[in-house]
């Protein structure tokens, strides 16, 4: 076998003046390949592009009732209208038949309903037809509340400072099949209950349509959706804000969107911000809900100390995001488990570990998962720009995965992209750049690789700080590695100014197409230990390129992560 290695050793040595010329010093810059090398060692092209974002949308600035005198008793409908001019009035309405309720303006005219004895400020009662508009609901109940096959429709109003609820469509979802329309609208600011619920709108199943308006300043959800197994529910969500969704210490509170059973939901041109546990969840058997983000915006997850995640698809959801961008979230950006994703142009950056200081993945796909991706940007994600684990597949072209931290419990981690424990992986034309540990981490999966970069690796943060737990006197900071038989196909592969280029353990590498790979400027290009054929390997790195790297081969044995 020493023999072997020395003539692997010497054939190596062809490309570029061999191993001893261009030793990097502690002040070069790798980010780039230097002039006088280019013809030597082209860089391959990256064709990765920055994802087309999706504009704010512009929402209409919604003025709450603010007089401060008494209010008089509320007027008796005629003729199915209760028209209102301006002022406070007092009471509860119950609407039996069809019912128009309308006002001088949210800021002029306001109902009050002080007697917790009504289900809500208006109660609409099954198969009703209710229309309210240019007014605002308050009191000690909720703001509304329909029944059972009821059609309800709000306009240009406000409701806020209810108790528990904003709008509650059939509290038993089982037959509801009801219509809710909310345009131009502001639901918010809801008290909790003596059960510590607080909600926007909460939605049986049927038809819903939120259309330029904002939901804020709720404990549970902003909006949820119920749902009934085989009820064809069709859920819209336009041109609007989900914002200040406070809760977050049980499993129902904290979320932006929240749906569960069937469910066919659009959410488009719409920010959802400052969410203490998801931005958006969606659970489900298989073929129960289909998801369609376009032109998302999600920010800002609240800190808390509970479990918590960005967009949620737990189940057999079929998913599709067009120009969706999520940023300052917690715990992942995006879990899948089980799901099917198609994404076009997805914008993930700034994600922390959890409330339990778990977790911190632009994106944690698992169980069964499979998700097609086009443009993709993972920037500062802590632990795992992207982690595959399980049984699950992943297809992505044209993206990017940047400067991933170390988790800030033990910093330890940073890997750019991690796939474990039997993940299928293609990655076409791409970068990951200064990340940590490993920009590429393999473990018993497969992976291919096309028209990509892996440089400028580092080392973990708690090597710097000189307290690791897990290996404390190695570096890492390697560019890919292939671990406990895994296996990488690879087609125009650069590797640049890592430790280890290419770390292979126990695994197999093999080329397809031209077969190319640049190591450059890494300390060593190569290292190898435990794998079954040594001469397998030099076949397909026999098309290779080395320039500037420390070394060129070795053969030594390196702490080997089994897992993230």
């Amino acid at each position: 076998m020493t023999v072997f290695i020395i003539v692997f050793i010497a054939f190596f040595a062809f490309s570029c003046g061999g191993v001893s010329e261009n030793v990097p010093s502690e002040d070069d810059d790798f980010g780039e390949i230097p002039d006088e090398t280019a013809e030597e060692c082209a860089e391959n092209a990256v064709l990765y592009q920055k994802p087309e974002l999706p504009q704010k949308p512009e929402i209409a600035e919604i003025r709450k009732y603010d007089k401060n005198f008494e209010c008089i008793p509320l007027p008796e409908p005629e003729n199915g209208e209760l028209v209102l001019e301006s002022g406070c009035f007092s009471g509860c309405i119950k609407a039996e038949g069809k019912l128009r309720i309308s006002g001088n303006g949210a800021e002029n005219t306001m109902i009050v309903c002080e007697d917790d004895e009504n289900e809500a400020v208006v109660t609409v009662f099954p198969d009703a037809e209710v229309t309210i508009e240019n007014l605002s609901l308050s009191g000690n109940v909720r703001c509304i509340f329909a029944e059972n096959g009821s059609s309800t429709t709000v306009r240009n109003s406000v409701l806020s400072h209810c108790t528990k609820g904003g709008i509650n469509i059939c509290p038993d979802e089982a037959g509801c099949r009801a219509d809710l329309t909310v345009i131009d609208s502001f639901i918010g600011d809801i008290d909790e209950a003596a059960s510590g619920i607080s909600y926007g709108i909460s939605f049986g199943n049927g038809s819903l349509s939120v259309l330029g308006s904002e939901i804020a300043g709720v404990n549970s959800f902003g909006i949820a959706v119920w749902g009934e197994k085989g009820e064809n529910n069709k859920i819209t969500v336009e041109n609007s804000v989900v914002s200040g969704i406070y809760g977050g210490l049980r499993s129902y509170e904290g979320h932006g969107f929240y749906a569960e059973n069937s469910a066919d939901i659009t959410i488009k041109r719409s920010i959802f911000s400052d969410a203490a546990t998801s931005f958006v969840f969606v659970s489900g058997e298989e073929n129960e809900i289909a998801l369609h983000l376009v032109d998302f915006t999600a920010e800002n997850m609240l800190e808390t100390g509970e479990e918590q995640g960005g967009v949620v698809l737990d189940g057999g959801i079929a998913a599709s995001f067009e120009r969706v961008s999520i940023e300052n979230s917690r715990g992942n950006a995006v879990f899948s488990r089980g799901a099917l994703l198609y994404s076009e142009d997805l914008s993930i950056k700034s994600v922390y570990s959890d409330g339990l200081l778990q977790n911190g993945f632009g994106m944690q796909i698992v169980d069964g998962s499979e998700i097609f991706i086009k443009n993709l940007s993972v920037i500062s994600a802590e632990r795992a720009g992207v982690l595959l684990d399980g049984k699950c597949a992943a297809d992505i072209e044209d993206f990017e995965i940047i400067s991933t931290k170390s988790d800030s419990s033990t910093k330890e981690y940073g890997v750019g992209a991690g796939f474990q424990n039997g993940a299928s992986v293609s990655l076409k034309n791409g970068m990951l750049s200064d990340n940590r540990e490993m920009g590429i981490l393999a473990v018993r999966s497969d992976v291919a690789l096309e028209n990509v970069a892996v440089k400028n690796t580092k080392p973990r943060e708690c090597t710097e700080e000189k307290n690791c737990i897990f290996a404390p006197d190695t570096d890492f900071g390697h560019g890919i590695s292939v671990y406990f038989g895994s296996v990488l196909r690879f087609d125009s592969l650069t590797l640049i100014a890592n430790n280890n280029g290419l770390n292979i353990e126990s695994s197999e590498v093999a080329g397809f197409g031209e077969k190319e790979i640049l190591f450059y400027r890494n300390i060593t290009a190569v290292n190898v230990w435990n794998i079954s054929d040594f001469e397998l390997l030099e076949e397909n790195l026999s098309n290779s390129s080395f320039c500037g790297n420390e070394s060129v081969f070795t053969a030594d044995s390196q702490p080997v992560r089994d897992s993230l």
